[in-house]
């Protein structure tokens, strides 16, 4: 009874167990290849009109008030700061969604890297919204119907900013589990 011997060209990190050699993929890595790819993709298109929103000159009749919470210097700071950000992150997320589908171990640590990306800025953003806008419009508002729509428009953000956080969450979670590890490390050579 004789021994395979170990293959000496095999990567194996920090000693984690290999998975045996004709294991299968995880479904998660082509899973979140894929909705990695997609996302991305939204993520340019809805950039890209971000852009021309917050560089195009407003049409006659159509300014926004002086007072408005959006027009003060901090919120345009914000949105000039996040929008090249929200590319780069938008540019890697895309990446990451080809290097998951070509079993890259690399394609694993940016789809990392844009989940905690994505779950700090999410967080931070929502926050800079309800300080930014929410909170001078409610002031603004007198009272009756327009605090109740200004309250139900910063509780209504707040979840869906919440939402937001749901696909950063899970990406983070799978691209972390051991059998998911073991096989891009398994597949790709480290660079």
């Amino acid at each position: 009874m004789s021994q395979v011997p170990p293959n000496p060209y095999q990567s194996n990190v920090a000693g984690a167990p290999l998975p045996p050699a004709g294991s299968a993929k995880p479904t998660s890595i082509t899973v979140f290849g894929i909705l990695n790819i997609i996302f991305g993709a939204l993520g340019i298109c809805g950039l890209s009109v971000a852009v021309v929103g917050l560089f195009a000159p407003m049409a006659a009749g159509m300014e926004m008030p002086e007072d408005n919470p959006m027009n003060s210097p901090a919120y345009r700071v914000f949105t000039i700061v996040t929008i090249p950000l929200g590319l780069v992150a938008t540019i890697v997320l895309v990446a990451a969604g080809v290097g998951l589908l070509n079993d890259k171990d690399w394609g694993r640590k940016f789809s990392i890297g844009y989940a905690i990306y994505a779950i700090v800025s999410g967080l931070i953003g929502t926050v800079l919204n309800v300080v930014l806008i929410m909170v001078p419009m409610m002031q603004q508002m007198g009272g009756g119907e327009q605090m109740a729509a200004a309250v139900g428009g910063m509780v209504g953000g707040t979840i869906g900013g919440c939402i937001g956080l749901i696909y950063p969450a899970l990406l983070w979670y799978f691209m972390t589990r051991p059998h998911v590890v073991n096989y891009l490390r398994a597949h790709s050579p480290e660079f």
